[in-house]
């Protein structure tokens, strides 16, 4: 028998490929179908955002407005909004006019501030209420997932314990609206809340939205890592020059699965998650910046100053800036 005769032999069972170590290459596919495809083969499908990334959530406005979306998906499930006000989103999505200055606390009063100002995440409640206005008859939910802080009477201990309990509440809040219903449902969190962590081995750690939720409803979830600027991303841009944008791939058994988040010892990307979604370069990858008019309203940044005590500081050096263009005192 020839050495090619056997190396095609190899080569068609796949043997040679295991026994030599190798990694195929990634299949980047169109970004929104390959998602649309997941929704359908497992109840909870995540993206972990990059916060404030403007290309993202560019993407998730062309995943909800497709037709096809509300055919297939029942709930949206977001980091970046208040519990406590559920009933003025339900209100707002369905086509109820709201007052503004109600709107916005569904992503003023969660429990970290700021950072929800940037002007995607009030697109994204407009964008739902749009698609709602259009199908009547299979209307998308949109799940708040902040655990309720009730700001006027917090202090600092009140914060760190609701602080603590994040992502607890959110799996409980979709095991009780989303799975419990046998409801289909997009996640939108952090990529902290929607990555397998668990591979970063770090003493004490508390198991994430993601673990949880796997632990107690395994092959449940999808999980799908957004390309977003970083030490290792730069280094596997040019391997992906070639993709078309918004494209998603698999991760197992790939070269890109096998590349490692970040300096050598970090987790592989298929550590972490599932899917790869490509957004293209991370040179051309923008932020989303809150208009500065916002915190001329020196009332609204008065109380982020005061919160931002409350919460220990973490802000300190964005609200310094605010406060000396807008505060005389």
């Amino acid at each position: 028998m020839s050495f090619n005769f056997v190396v095609a032999a190899l080569l068609g069972s796949g043997l040679l490929i295991a026994q030599s170590g190798a990694a195929s290459d990634p299949i980047p596919k169109p970004a929104v179908e390959e998602v649309l495809r997941d929704c359908r083969v497992y109840p909870l499908v995540a993206i972990g955002e990059g916060h404030r990334n403007q290309q993202v959530h560019d993407f998730i406005v062309s995943l909800v407005t497709d037709p096809r979306f509300p055919e297939t998906v029942d709930d949206i499930v977001v980091e970046f909004g208040a519990a406590q006000h559920q009933d003025i989103i339900d209100r707002y999505v369905a086509g109820e006019l709201i007052p503004l200055s109600d709107l916005r606390r569904v992503w003023r009063d969660t429990v970290n501030i700021l950072v929800w100002d940037a002007p995607v995440y009030e697109r994204f409640f407009r964008t739902i209420r749009i698609v709602n206005q259009h199908n009547q008859k299979r209307r998308l939910r949109v799940l708040l997932a902040d655990p309720p802080i009730d700001w006027d009477q917090a202090r600092h201990d009140d914060w760190e314990r609701v602080a603590a309990g994040r992502d607890e509440y959110a799996a409980a809040l979709i095991e009780r609206e989303v799975l419990a219903k046998a409801h289909r449902a997009l996640l939108i969190f952090g990529s902290g809340h929607v990555t397998r962590d668990s591979a970063y081995d770090a003493p004490g750690r508390k198991p994430n939205l993601a673990e949880l939720i796997e632990a107690r409803h395994s092959g449940s979830i999808f999980l799908i890592w957004a390309h977003m600027p970083g030490w290792k991303a730069s280094q596997i841009d040019p391997r992906l020059a070639s993709w078309m944008k918004p494209t998603v791939a698999r991760l197992q058994g790939t070269w890109l699965g096998a590349s490692a988040v970040g300096p050598p010892g970090t987790p592989t990307h298929e550590q972490l998650a599932d899917g790869f979604l490509y957004l293209g370069p991370t040179k051309s990858l923008t932020a989303s910046i809150p208009a500065q008019s916002i915190y001329g309203d020196v009332t609204y940044l008065r109380e982020l100053l005061r919160r931002d005590q409350i919460e220990g500081g973490f802000n300190a050096t964005e609200l310094s800036h605010l406060r000396q263009k807008y505060l005389k005192d």
